[in-house]
């Protein structure tokens, strides 16, 4: 423990700054002071931002595998004028991905307004997506510009531990998992001791995150460690429900398999206490790059490492009741919640195998086995009937796969991974009998610009719709991404639409849209005719109902 106190007491040294020698934003929060730096927005708007700032000890050494610690305190200023590292990762959401980042990756960006409108602000905390195995808070991709042009909140970005890092358990108190998610509770709490500083309102925090994020806001409201930390959510192409999101059932198994990959003997014989020590002595590299041995095919599954129940409860237990049971009988935090989604929600997924025709034919040998795998089913003859028959009907039983039907595999990664259980959460919510239900609300987002995340999950030009992503390059500014949107620009038009909606949730809640019945209303954002208003808002009645039928009867026969 010395040691560990030492390391990270030099990490803090060597980003200490004299504030002498420069003449940025400085901010005092209960841990030390920080000196920021001032940016202009793309409209030429300024705001402070204070990069890479710590919210826990770096999890390396003896904290790896082990819950968010406090960290120390410091004298002097810290330099929180660049970004730090993201956690160690592999994208395989991108393909032919390395691993990259580091272990000592437990840093927040935080954005706050030059000239704030407001005395007191809203704050808006965002969890990245990523499939708990990769992303980051760059601001490259995740540029807080055009909130800031609001001058009406605070923007938090956080990063939190991925992969086996931030989800490895072993089913008891040697590993007890779900470290990344309580990462993601230590910056709620951090934001309730330090935001009003920022000029932030504590009372008035929303949290919203996209795809594993969207899910992780859920995790976070079935959560008992996060009751009275924000006071609003908003879910984006993400849920908790999700078969993806099921808690592994055997995790020491897992945990053994991992320790087996990365060649540690004896894996199958060892107590759980031993299993870990082993496995936090495997350099980081190693142990990121050993995640290819678990997977059966390509990339799949997608997410081996997920939350989990904590048999052993205590005070830092994050669920220990599947989240799922939870979600059904309403025991979460009822404050006002949005889901929205995207048309194309399985690019992320689908393309990879639709642009390369090598990965297509692999699948169509083994259409059956492969997909039933890679949703989550076990070996069930009257599943995989089923998907034959609702997606794959003209072709044969031994060539699924035609020309003329792949494109469902795109239908049904969209639906299985994100849409059907959305769709779930809400009728659900709606379904439930409590006298202090929160409003809810349901969105997609339909509009169609000259950019899209099918670019990097392709690596094409091709036009596959408004894909999964999408809408956060009208939400955020990605300019490690994608060329700015010119500021008379039809994109720029819908990003400040959307942007203001946000805001308005983030200070009102749902005073005006409540979806309270089935079917309810969807609001849409989609293309408009109209050059002065190039975009437009439509009703939609409900979701697809034989999606959803078909859906629970698929997961039903698994």
């Amino acid at each position: 423990m010395l040691l560990l106190r030492i390391s990270f007491l030099l990490s803090i040294t060597v980003i200490l700054v004299s504030t002498s020698d420069t003449s940025g934003p400085r901010i005092c929060i209960e841990d030390g002071c920080l000196l920021g730096k001032d940016f202009h927005s793309q409209k030429g708007k300024l705001y402070e931002a204070f990069l890479g700032v710590p919210y826990a000890k770096p999890p390396k050494g003896e904290l790896r595998f082990k819950n968010p610690q406090p960290i120390e305190t410091w004298t002097g200023d810290y330099d929180a004028t660049f970004e730090r590292s993201k956690c160690v990762q592999k994208n395989d959401l991108w393909i032919d991905q390395e691993v990259e980042g580091d272990e000592d990756c437990l840093y927040i960006n935080v954005y706050k307004p030059k000239h704030p409108k407001h005395a007191k602000l809203a704050v808006m905390v965002y969890i990245h997506g990523g499939g708990y195995f990769s992303g980051s808070a760059s601001k490259g991709e995740f540029g807080p510009d055009r909130f800031m042009d609001t001058e009406e909140v605070v923007l938090v970005v956080m990063q939190y531990r991925l992969g086996v890092f931030g989800f490895l358990s072993t089913g008891d108190q040697a590993a007890t998992g779900n470290f990344g998610l309580k990462d993601q509770n230590a910056v709620l709490r951090w934001v309730q001791k330090n935001v009003n500083q920022f000029g932030g309102d504590a009372e008035l925090v929303t949290l919203f995150g996209q795809s594993a994020g969207g899910a992780s806001v859920q995790m976070q409201m079935v959560s008992p460690l996060s009751k009275g930390l924000f006071a609003r959510a908003w879910s984006l192409s993400g849920s908790a429900l999700g078969f993806w999101t099921k808690p592994n059932e055997n995790p020491l198994s897992i945990a053994r398999e991992q320790a087996m990959a990365v060649g540690i003997a004896s894996a199958e014989s060892m107590s759980s206490e031993e299993l870990v020590a082993a496995l936090r002595q495997v350099d980081a590299v190693k142990l990121g790059k050993s995640i290819d041995k678990l997977k059966f095919w390509h990339v799949f599954p997608l997410v081996p490492y997920r939350p989990v129940v904590e048999r052993y409860v205590d005070n830092e237990t994050f669920i220990s009741e599947d989240q799922r049971v939870l979600w059904a009988r309403g025991d979460y935090l009822q404050v006002p919640w949005t889901a929205s989604f995207v048309p194309n929600e399985g690019a992320f997924a689908s393309l990879a195998l639709i642009a390369n025709q090598t990965l297509l034919d692999q699948l169509n040998e083994n259409a059956g086995s492969y997909l039933l795998r890679i949703l989550g089913c076990t070996d069930s003859e009257k599943a995989r009937q089923l998907l034959k028959e609702h997606y794959f009907s003209d072709g044969s039983e031994d060539r699924w796969i035609t020309e003329n039907n792949k494109h469902h595999i795109q239908d049904i990664f969209s639906e299985s991974y994100i849409t059907y259980s959305l769709a779930q959460g809400v009728l659900q919510h709606i379904a439930l009998k409590k006298p202090n239900k929160s409003p809810i609300d349901v969105r997609i987002f339909s509009f169609a610009g000259r950019y899209s995340h099918s670019k990097y999950f392709s690596k094409t030009d091709e036009n596959f719709g408004v894909c999964h992503s999408d809408d956060l390059l009208y939400l955020f500014r990605a300019k490690d991404l994608f060329p700015d949107f010119k500021l008379n620009s039809h994109e720029y038009s819908m990003a400040e639409k959307l942007v203001d909606e946000y805001v308005r949730f983030a200070y009102d809640g749902l005073k005006i849209r409540n979806c309270q019945q089935n079917p309810c209303s969807i609001l849409e954002y989609t293309n408009s005719e109209d050059h002065e208003l190039p975009y437009q808002l439509n009703e939609v009645t409900g979701f697809d109902e034989e999606m959803i039928k078909f859906w629970t009867e698929f997961y039903s026969t698994c």
